[in-house]
């Protein structure tokens, strides 16, 4: 029965390939093929991120956790509030997935209509779609028997790794002409099929990091108090061009604090001899805005993301000017992103739609802008969007030191993403 089958997906796949180039089928296939290794391989490739950015985009909202009951005025704090860590080395790869899949006949009714007895071909719901589906079962066989080897670490984005997919032509060939179906095809059909093997690009290069061993941030912090025990804090960037790494940046947040300590000490508002600890619980919800155009082929990226964190903490407040502080946070970012993209430049030179040459060292390097009509280059951006998340538990251990109306603290987070936080404010 799967001998019949796969004599008829050759027999289709062939109707195909005479009615279409096969430089534009094979282009096509890279196509799909490049959109998968991106799918596949983009949150394990940017969680790493994700989680840098949940941890340190939480951190720095307190210093103290005393809020006074009642005040005869407002008061403000101004303040920079910066944040460092060190990148793990788990965090820097992960391992690779190829897109590839085993054959089931039961998925070809997803691309034709077909009789099993007698063998007959209804329809073609999806011509490319089952020459594209028929390649990856080659590879799952490439892979099963070894001779398709897929790298077991490749470079998240922060870490620095060159890592490719090698699928030899030789290899696929051979896998091809193995297949029982194959060998019963007209000489005609098997060099069609060949032709469109011969022009796949032989590597697809995976995204490399950014080499990162520690993440730096700082971002400015305004704080009103009080309102019967409850301070708002807020933050913000306005749009701002941070270089070609990052591109259009935008920052917000907002929090309110609330004393829970001024429902159970005898006076709240008293000095800090008179209060045991202070006690609060704090609220903050951020969002940011990202808009970046990566490398020669000008790819597209643009992202939304928002935070919450909500922390419970605590400090103990001395005569001489100094607060112990802590708290326990549990905190989450969602990140919307969408990115339109065209085929990297190595596979366009491959599939001959980007004209080459060498340097002096004898290095090849590929002619951008593309020349049409000869090298039109890609034409035909593909747009991918992803969805990630991630949520965290952060204990703080900090301290204060308090001169006049400047503050000075610095504190240690433990979580996922360890973090040294710091930052000067000034009260008026």
């Amino acid at each position: 029965m799967k001998k019949s089958v796969l004599i008829l997906v050759a027999a289709i796949l062939f109707s195909h390939i005479k009615l279409s180039a096969a430089e534009d089928i094979t282009i096509d296939l890279a196509r799909l093929f490049s959109k998968d290794i991106f799918e596949l391989n983009g949150l394990p490739y940017l969680q790493p991120l994700v989680e840098t950015m949940n941890a340190t985009s939480n951190s720095r909202f307190f210093n103290q956790a005393f809020v006074p009951q009642k005040v005869d005025k407002p008061y403000f704090r101004f303040g920079v509030h910066s944040m460092l860590g060190f990148v793990r080395d788990d965090m820097k790869t992960y391992n690779p997935a190829m897109p590839a899949e085993q054959l089931d006949p039961n998925k070809l009714s997803n691309y034709i209509e077909f009789s099993l007895i007698p063998p007959s071909l209804k329809s073609i719901k999806d011509t490319t779609g089952l020459i594209y589906y028929a390649l990856k079962t080659i590879l799952y066989d490439g892979v099963a028997d070894g001779s398709i080897i897929i790298p077991k670490e490749a470079a998240t984005v922060l870490g620095y790794k060159q890592e490719k997919f090698h699928l030899p032509n030789d290899t696929l060939l051979a896998l091809i002409e193995r297949n029982p179906a194959y060998s019963l095809l007209p000489k005609e059909m098997q060099d069609s099929i060949l032709t469109i093997i011969k022009g796949f690009p032989e590597t697809f290069t995976l995204p490399e990091g950014a080499n990162m061993s520690s993440l730096i941030a700082a971002v400015p912090q305004f704080e009103i108090g009080s309102f019967y025990g409850t301070e708002l804090l807020i933050r913000f960037i306005p749009p701002v061009n941070m270089g070609k790494n990052i591109g259009d940046f935008a920052f917000w947040g907002f929090g309110l604090k609330h004393s829970i300590s001024q429902y159970f000490l005898d006076n709240p508002n008293g000095s800090a001899k008179e209060r045991e600890f202070d006690l609060a619980f704090q609220v903050v919800y951020q969002g940011t805005h990202l808009e970046n155009t990566v490398g020669v082929t000008n790819a597209e990226l643009k992202a939304d993301a928002t935070f919450w964190n909500f922390n419970l903490q605590a400090s103990k407040s001395f005569d001489f000017g100094m607060d112990i502080y802590t708290g326990l946070s549990y905190e989450t970012v969602n990140i919307n992103s969408q990115y339109k993209y065209l085929l990297p430049q190595e596979t366009q030179a491959q599939l001959g739609l980007l004209r080459t040459d060498k340097d002096e060292n004898g290095h090849i390097i590929y002619i951008y802008p593309a020349e049409p009509p000869e090298y039109p280059g890609d034409t035909n951006p593909q747009l991918a969007k992803m969805k990630f998340d991630d949520q965290n538990i952060k204990f703080t251990l900090g301290v204060a030191k308090q001169i006049g109306p400047i503050n000075i603290f610095v504190d240690y987070n433990i979580s996922k993403f360890n973090i040294f936080t710091g930052g000067i404010e000034y009260r008026f």
